[in-house]
């Protein structure tokens, strides 16, 4: 059933992604990412200075002593790696977690319960600074005389959902519900080796827990630098569109990319977002008075970048496999 789900959400992806390319002209499409030309390696310049920001804010996650352990630089490469494998895998954004936390272990001394427990808590406060990013560019979306009002009530509609279910998300962690829902099913009959994979589970919720209740600015610097990431990749779309013709104000940028990751997020169900994307930003972009085949453009442009990042990522992971590893400790 679930191989089920995925195929049929896979056609939707795919129904979306027919449906974009054949309403514009793909001459022109080719035309502006011919045109895009040297600007291309500004944008991978720019989104390197994102990495490196998103980075740090992963780092923020550790505790002081585990950061010790590794250098920004050995904490990028990891991070480059499973960022990959969350692209190329069927799991979607996901896959690449457990590569991440195996690494860590293999090479740097952490447990794979602390590498766990410090991107769960990354991942929170990366979409708690989505939440932040969002907040201006709803702002704008609404002020905004060239939005239709409709457009303009499903982006705030989108906006309270997507808060909504993130603060549950973090009222979850803080709680400590994981725990203790891990602990009702282990008194259920239940084979061994659920009770487990139960315990470690319980393990991982309190390392959760305790961090926030612990190293409350931690947590707020890490959702700081994690803002400042989505902050500067505003400076990726203005170059984009500034090599392609256009020079758009900041709010116009605000505006494009907060509804970008609203329909990213939102078609999270759907492999790499196929589809949705750029239907997504051809909706966009024609809300915004602008041309339909800017925002396919826009679109595959990512699209590039993104290949060309997992084969850096890819790349990377070659290397540390032929590099000796220096520690191996035993999973606590």
């Amino acid at each position: 059933m679930p191989k089920l789900i995925k195929l049929i959400f896979l056609l939707v992806g795919i129904s979306l992604f027919c449906w974009a390319v054949s309403s514009v002209d793909l001459t022109v499409v080719a035309s502006l990412i011919v045109k895009l030309g040297f600007g291309f390696l500004f944008i991978i310049l720019i989104y390197t200075c994102v990495t490196w920001l998103d980075t740090v804010a992963w780092q923020k996650t550790f505790l002081s002593d585990e950061a010790r352990q590794f250098s920004l630089w050995d904490l990028w490469c990891v991070r480059q790696v499973g960022e990959a494998y969350n692209v190329i895998t069927p799991l979607g954004t996901l896959g690449g977690e457990p590569v991440k936390a195996q690494l860590l272990k293999e090479r740097h001394g952490l447990s794979l319960k602390q590498g766990m427990v410090s991107q769960v808590i990354a991942r929170t406060t990366f979409l708690m600074a989505l939440i932040l990013f969002f907040i201006p560019g709803t702002f704008f979306t609404l002020q905004s005389s060239i939005v239709s009002e409709k457009f303009q009530m499903a982006c705030l509609a989108g906006m309270v959902v997507f808060s909504t279910v993130i603060f549950l998300f973090l009222f979850f962690q803080i709680t400590g519900t994981l725990g203790r829902l891990a602990t009702w099913f282990s008194r259920l009959p239940v084979s061994e080796k659920k009770t487990l994979f139960l315990d470690k589970l319980k393990i991982v919720d309190q390392g959760i827990s305790s961090y926030y209740k612990k190293h409350t600015s931690r947590t707020i610097t890490s959702t700081l630098y994690a803002f400042a990431g989505w902050a500067v990749g505003l400076g990726e779309l203005y170059v984009t569109l500034y090599f392609l013709g256009y020079e758009p104000t900041l709010i116009d940028l605000w505006v494009i990319e907060a509804l970008a990751q609203l329909v990213r997020v939102g078609s999270f169900f759907i492999p790499l977002s196929i589809g949705a994307q750029e239907g997504g930003l051809i909706l966009i972009f024609t809300a915004m008075g602008m041309p339909a085949d800017l925002g396919l453009t826009v679109s595959f442009v990512r699209r590039i970048k993104e290949l060309l990042w997992v084969g850096v990522g890819l790349a990377i992971g070659w290397v540390l496999a032929f590099h000796p590893v220096q520690t191996q400790t035993e999973e606590n």
